[in-house]
């Protein structure tokens, strides 16, 4: 009997050493989305105090380690855990270049309470944290800046640097729910290298699959908020796929907030980018930018708010940019930007470069509004550049709303001289007391809703009158306080438009849009 009782005992302390060392997570409906590696094996959990030891195991709170020297040493191994003290924090840079797999990622985060642990770029290198060659990696819960003492700043620095030194694919990485913050380097020299997260191949052939950003808060970034490529070009095979950038909050970045390059079937959605072109730390910078753009290979940019562009400095570029949305040069593919708000940006809301190039395939912008954009230059809500030799460019905007309390330009970025063939406007609402439509000799006007000011002569479908907006002009910080932009049951807007295909399937507010029967004019369908 003795034995056996000390036969069960032995086994249960194995089994309790067994759970320390080698958790499962089992995902359940309740926890949220599911995603690839949400089943994850926690082989070991390691732990990192600034008040402990690097010669300890590391292995529990009381023996963590102390340095992140220590961490960069060891090579972590699928379904590890690297847990930083909450409230804790480090100079220098973390560098993490170990990989997890599909069913046992590897993670670093946080333990404990309070704040989170603070990782702070001492310059020595151009990143406070670089994640290089990992694959089925997150990184999450940490505070992460890059300051400079020098002002202006002299050299280039990011937040976190997510890089590839070798070709191959490399699944699964995942950064989310960090503060990056005063990444402080050179905002134009080298910009195409700045960012609060910088997300790049240096690897011709190697590229990253399935990268998740999500849930991160940037403030006072230099050059961009979020950057993924560094503005080359490179075979589309290798550009990376299925990037996903969601429900991030980007605020004050030299240049852009949000800019993909290089980069195919991305996603680019529910995030708010504010005051793109604030945060140039006293450099000159005569550079041009958009608040939330890319030159991804077949890319959705959807439920985004973008106010507050500006111009970074008035000279040689006085009149160009500063929108919050591009289609640009070099955009195989398609792009479709729908559902967004965009407000108060100095240049307009969205910027056409003219020639996406020859594998571009089409641009749909619907569904979206807009309110008074293009204050700062002469209150331009489109800029269009001039399509080379007449190229014919397949860009629709349909069923956006647009608003101004002073006037609504679709102008021409060479002072009407340009002609841009391919581009059509139907059932959107244009909203203001003065409204100018350049280029109608090529551009198609139809079905649109005018009001108060005079209609685009070559629109013959056109209404002129209230479309009795429930309150026009309301919109204010935020995605959610727009239902001004509804209608009223009377509004002549309702079921006035053009049937358009695959029209996207339900407007603004998420109502249902028939593909069958004549739709409402703007963004927001009869409820």
């Amino acid at each position: 009997m003795k034995n056996t009782k000390k036969t069960f005992l032995l086994g249960m302390m194995l089994l309790q050493t067994g759970l320390l060392s080698s958790c499962y997570k089992k995902w359940t409906p309740g926890d949220g989305p599911h995603h690839p590696g949400d089943n994850v094996v926690t082989t070991n959990r390691y732990y990192v105090d600034s008040n402990g030891s690097d010669s300890a195991n590391g292995l529990s709170p009381a023996t963590a380690w102390k340095t992140l020297s220590k961490v960069n040493t060891v090579t972590f191994q699928p379904g590890d855990s690297v847990l930083f003290k909450r409230g804790d924090a480090w100079t220098g840079t973390l560098v993490i270049k170990s990989s997890g797999t599909a069913d046992a990622r590897i993670t670093f985060g946080a333990y404990g309470s309070g704040e989170k642990p603070r990782i702070t770029g001492n310059n020595s290198t151009l990143s406070a944290v670089l994640i290089q060659d990992a694959r089925y990696l997150t990184f999450e819960n940490f505070d992460v800046s890059h300051p400079r003492a020098v002002r202006p700043p002299d050299m280039a620095l990011c937040g976190i640097y997510v890089a590839l030194a070798t070709a191959g694919v490399y699944p699964g990485i995942t950064i989310k729910n960090n503060d990056i913050h005063d990444v402080e380097g050179m905002p134009i020299t080298n910009r195409h290298m700045q960012g609060g997260i910088f997300v790049r191949s240096n690897a011709t052939q190697g590229y990253f699959d399935s990268l998740l950003i999500e849930g991160n808060q940037l403030r006072r970034c230099s050059s961009r908020g979020i950057l993924m490529g560094d503005g080359s070009n490179k075979d589309t095979t290798f550009y990376n796929n299925h990037v996903v950038i969601r429900q991030n909050v980007i605020d004050s970045s030299a240049l852009e907030g949000i800019i993909v390059y290089t980069a195919k079937n991305v996603m680019i959605e529910h995030n708010r980018v504010l005051n793109a072109g604030a945060y140039t730390l006293g450099v000159n910078m005569n550079i041009v930018l958009a608040g939330l753009w890319g030159r991804g290979k077949d890319m959705t940019i959807q439920y985004n708010e973008v106010a507050y562009t500006r111009l970074t400095n008035p000279v040689p570029y006085s009149s160009m940019d500063s929108e919050a949305f591009d289609i640009d040069l070099s955009s195989p593919g398609y792009t479709i930007i729908q559902y967004n708000y965009s407000h108060d940006n100095a240049g307009g809301f969205f910027l056409h470069m003219g020639d996406p190039g020859p594998d571009f395939t089409y641009g749909i912008v619907r569904y979206n509004i807009s309110q008074n954009d293009g204050n700062g230059f002469n209150y331009r809500t489109f800029e269009l550049h001039g399509h080379p030799n007449g190229k014919t460019v397949p860009i629709y905007f349909y069923n956006n709303t647009l608003y101004n309390d002073t006037m609504i330009g679709v102008l021409d970025r060479a002072g009407g001289t340009g002609v841009h063939p391919g581009l059509a406007f139907r059932n959107n609402i244009f909203h203001a007391p003065a409204l100018q439509f350049d280029d109608q000799a090529n551009i198609v006007y139809q079905h649109n809703l005018y009001y108060p000011g005079a209609k685009a002569a070559i629109d013959s479908s056109a209404l002129q009158g209230n479309p009795l907006l429930i309150a026009a002009g309301t919109g204010g910080s935020g995605i959610n306080t727009l239902s001004g932009y509804k209608l009223s049951p009377a509004s002549p807007a309702i079921h006035a438009g053009t049937l358009i295909s695959n029209n996207g399937g339900k407007d603004f507010f998420g109502l249902p849009v028939s593909g069958s029967s004549a739709p409402t004019i703007g963004a927001a369908e009869k409820e």
